[in-house]
């Protein structure tokens, strides 16, 4: 397996300086504002990624001017998604984005009612190996790259757990496109529309791959979530007033500011 790079390692130290020990939920920072540390992943163009220390990317922007209407201080942590997942559940980060809303999760984390993207996913081929596809049938017999922690739909995951699909799970998404364009045991990549096309402009592999015309999953929203274990007076009443901002940038026009700074 290929080793993480340097760069990985900083984020990641970074991420835990930000983390230490000293650190209590509800805790006020030197401004006299509450803390609200979140967890996510370092890569997951546009929606999130890092440059040396500093998270960009849509949902980092979203959250950001979220916290900074609350007068909250966000600080923002990254690590592998599940390891994101674990940190949410038990309680040693305050939240995390962005997830699907799953039963699973909804046993330990608070959705709020508004997401900060909608995902697409989509299946991915090498360039002259299409295959016809409008339901997961057709997936059946194939093998499919999918990036570990991550889960397609219901449907998907119940071909694979009785065999009819195959997966290959891999770290990054550069591995799945690697692996696909060099013909290693995998028929397509099902993958985040957008975080996928980014991915592919820049390892300038455009002309090799091709986006099959049916996605394989709807738009789906994606959400911030809050730990159920976060600790802090008046919780509910924050969370509701997580939920009623981000509607107001909605409303605003603010998110689809944001969104097309990254997209357009």
């Amino acid at each position: 397996m290929k080793q993480p790079g340097i760069l990985y390692f900083c984020v990641l130290i970074a991420g835990l300086v930000m983390g230490s020990a000293d650190y209590a939920p509800g805790q006020e920072s030197g401004e006299g504002k509450t803390i609200l540390r979140l967890s996510t992943v370092s890569e997951f163009k546009p929606f999130v990624w890092t440059d040396g220390a500093a998270a960009k990317g849509i949902d980092t922007d979203i959250v950001r001017e979220m916290c900074r209407r609350m007068d909250l201080d966000c600080r923002f942590e990254f690590h592998p998604w599940k390891r994101v997942l674990s940190r949410i559940k038990n309680g040693l980060s305050d939240g995390g984005f962005t997830g699907f809303r799953t039963p699973e999760r909804t046993a330990y984390a608070h959705f709020l009612d508004h997401p900060l993207h909608f995902s697409t996913y989509s299946l991915f081929v090498k360039s002259g190996r299409t295959f016809d596809f409008s339901t997961i049938g057709d997936l059946y017999g194939k093998t499919i790259g999918i990036q570990r922690g991550f889960k397609i739909n219901s449907e998907f995951q119940a071909a694979v757990e009785r065999g009819w699909i195959n997966v290959e799970e891999v770290n990054s998404m550069e591995q799945n496109i690697k692996k696909l364009l060099a013909g290693r045991n995998i028929d397509a990549v099902a993958a985040n529309y957008h975080k996928l096309r980014v991915k592919v402009n820049q390892l300038s592999v455009q002309c090799q791959l091709v986006c099959l015309p049916v996605p394989i999953t709807p738009p789906r929203p994606s959400y911030l979530m809050i730990s159920k274990k976060w600790d802090i007076p008046r919780k509910k009443e924050r969370i509701e007033q997580m939920s009623l901002t981000l509607k107001s940038m909605y409303d605003d026009g603010t998110i689809d500011k944001i969104n097309s700074s990254y997209l357009d």
